[in-house]
C-alpha cells in the first residue's frame, strides 16, 4: 500500500508545470536514503490553474485552504488512499514560530534535481529546493522528523555559510537558541541512533558520527 501511494505522489510530480519548487520530505529525498511519505509539500510561485487541472484529474479534492503572509496554503488529498499535496503559495509559514518563507528565497536557492522514493524506481527531474534551505527550514520547524532530516543532511556538502545566513536573517537569537538546544540534545541522546532505523534503515558507523560531529559543530558555531 505504501509502494502504490509512494507511485501517485511521484507520478503526479512528473507532470507538475514549471514555476513549482519541491520541498518537504520529497525535496530532502534528492540528497540523502529516500524515506517514505504520503505527504507532498510544493511552493507554488506562478499561478496555479494548471496545478489545480492535473491534481483534479488524479483524484485529489481541496480540502482545506487558508492565508499566510503574502500568500496561502492549499491542501489536496485524496482520500482513498490519504495521500496529501500542500501547495504553499509564494509563502512557507511555520505556525508555531510565526517564521515565514518568502517566494524569493525558492527562486533564489533552488534548480533542477533529481528526487527518488523508497520503494520505487520512478525519477523525477524538477526544481528543488537547495538543501541548505531545506536545513533552514526544518531548522525553525525542528520537530522529531525535520531533526532527523537535518542529521542526514549534515552529512551531505553543505554550504554552512549559506546555512548560517539563512538561519540568521529569519530567527530572532531566542529562538536559534531554543532550536540549539533542542537538536542538540536530540542527537546526542544515548538512543538516537536507533530511532533513525525505520526512517531510513540501517546507518553505517562511519556516516552516522560523521553527521552528528558536523551538525554538533555547526550548532556550537551558530550559538
Amino acid at each position: 500500500m505504501l509502494e502504490s501511494r509512494e507511485a501517485l505522489i511521484l507520478e503526479t510530480l512528473r507532470e507538475m508545470p514549471k514555476g513549482v519548487v519541491l520541498i518537504g520530505d520529497y525535496a530532502v529525498n534528492a540528497y540523502v536514503p529516500p524515506r517514505f511519505s504520503i505527504d507532498c509539500d510544493v511552493v507554488v510561485l506562478g499561478g496555479i490553474a494548471e496545478i489545480r487541472r492535473i491534481l483534479a484529474k488524479r483524484g485529489f479534492e481541496e480540502t482545506e485552504r487558508g492565508e499566510v503572509p503574502n500568500g496561502e496554503y492549499i491542501r489536496f488529498m485524496r482520500k482513498e488512499e490519504k495521500v496529501s499535496f500542500d501547495l504553499l503559495v509564494n509563502s512557507v509559514l511555520d505556525r508555531e514560530s510565526g517564521v515565514a518563507f518568502e517566494g524569493s528565497l525558492f527562486k533564489k536557492h533552488s534548480r533542477e534535481r533529481v528526487t527518488v522514493g523508497r520503494a520505487n524506481p520512478i525519477r523525477i527531474e524538477m526544481r528543488t529546493a537547495d538543501p541548505e534551505l531545506l536545513f533552514a527550514m526544518k531548522f525553525v520547524s525542528a520537530r522529531r522528523q525535520d531533526i532527523r532530516d537535518i542529521l542526514m543532511l549534515s552529512g551531505t556538502d553543505l554550504n554552512w555559510s549559506l546555512v548560517r545566513e539563512i538561519i540568521k536573517e529569519k530567527c530572532g537569537d531566542e529562538l536559534i537558541e531554543e532550536r540549539i538546544g533542542l537538536i542538540k540534545t536530540r542527537v546526542t541522546g544515548k538512543n538516537y541512533r536507533d530511532s533513525l532505523h525505520g526512517a531510513y534503515g540501517k546507518i553505517p558507523d562511519k556516516t552516522f558520527v560523521s553527521c552528528v560531529s558536523n551538525l554538533v559543530k555547526f550548532l556550537e558555531s551558530l550559538a
